[in-house]
């Protein structure tokens, strides 16, 4: 059995747990992580005990060969088509969901009309934890983006702009196999660097400046995330003192993550070191999130989380300081949860 027949069985033992009839799955993203088949235009319609796929005619025979343990359907009308699907077996109504988080708008409103009820999470608690391929597929992804920075690193040198790096960087690690970036990349030179979504742009890179890459890559579908900053020239006592402390505050994160320890209790562990150290209102944003087939995906890492991490789980640990008009400094690390302590991916 693929891996992906068992996710099917995995979600049709979840809606008879939750008792219900079925689930309609409208997002390629989840669509793929069922099938393995991620192009735009398949509606899955899961049961108990059936599945079925209503692709456009063009997509009909790709889909069957490359799911052939799906039932496909050509329709002209995919949506119609999944509505008469569900009344032809006489699933219950009010027994047949949708889930919300993955719908846009205009089709949680389709399916609200005729009857479909909101059950969220479905698809997203079996993806929580990865295993087998899929973590083989972000260890890749990982290591390619680690290998890659240590290639650009020496590159990167005064009159090249951030956008120039950018492009090179996607460039490394797609001839090291990523099939493209995790996100638009974040290349920040100088004062840029203090502020934490900056926008790559044209800006030149001077003498004696911080650097500051967000990045990651896709392989397989599946993503890395991380943050380096180091100081291109002569760095002042300020930012070698800024550095220290955000380097030990992601350090000490790292070593508290572990499977049954509160998300929220990682991002106290990361913050209250650097509010101990009278930089806490410099710190603006949650200390990590989930990875995946997303870039940003469960659990979340930051004071209000309620997620408790378990073994299996993929995240990021990324602290960071942000002095305006001065520079950044931000550290990030992809990391496997494990029993008793986790793996940094991004190494």
């Amino acid at each position: 059995m693929s891996i992906y027949s068992q996710r099917i069985k995995e979600l049709q033992r979840l809606l008879k747990k939750e008792k219900l009839d079925a689930v309609v799955i409208n997002r390629p993203i989840e669509a793929g992580f069922l099938t393995g088949f991620y192009l735009d235009g398949c509606v899955l319609l899961i049961s108990k005990t059936n599945a079925w796929a209503f692709v456009p005619k063009m997509l009909f025979e790709h889909f069957k060969y490359k799911v052939p343990f799906v039932e496909a359907v050509a329709s002209n009308d995919i949506k119609a088509g999944v509505i008469a699907e569900i009344k032809k077996y006489k699933f219950k109504i009010k027994k047949t969901v949708f889930q919300p988080e993955t719908e846009t708008y205009v089709s949680g409103m389709f399916w609200k009309k005729h009857g479909l009820i909101e059950k969220a999470g479905l698809t997203a608690c079996l993806r929580l934890t990865k295993k087998g391929a899929e973590l083989k597929a972000i260890r890749k992804a990982c290591h390619v983006a680690a290998k890659a920075f240590l290639v650009i690193k020496s590159r990167i040198k005064a009159g090249r702009t951030e956008i120039s790096v950018a492009r090179e960087l996607e460039d490394i690690m797609q001839a090291m196999g990523a099939t493209g970036p995790s996100f638009d990349l974040i290349v920040a030179f100088g004062a840029n660097s203090a502020l934490p979504h900056h926008e790559t742009s044209m800006r030149v890179l001077k003498k004696n400046e911080a650097v500051l890459i967000d990045y990651g890559c896709i392989y397989d579908f599946y993503r890395s995330d991380m943050t380096r900053t180091f100081f291109y020239g002569k760095a002042d006592t300020e930012f070698k003192k800024v550095y220290s402390i955000v380097e030990t505050s992601q350090k000490k994160a790292v070593k508290a993550l572990k499977s049954g320890i509160k998300a929220a209790f990682i991002d106290k562990t990361a913050r209250d070191l650097i509010m101990d150290e009278g930089y806490g209102q410099y710190f603006v944003h949650g200390t990590g999130h989930g990875v995946g087939l997303e870039i940003h995906e469960a659990p979340t890492v930051n004071s209000k989380s309620k997620d408790i991490l378990k073994e299996g789980m993929i995240l990021t640990v990324e602290p960071g300081i942000y002095l305006n008009g001065k520079f950044g400094v931000r550290i990030e690390d992809t990391l496997l949860v494990k029993k008793n302590g986790c793996e940094i991916l991004t190494k």
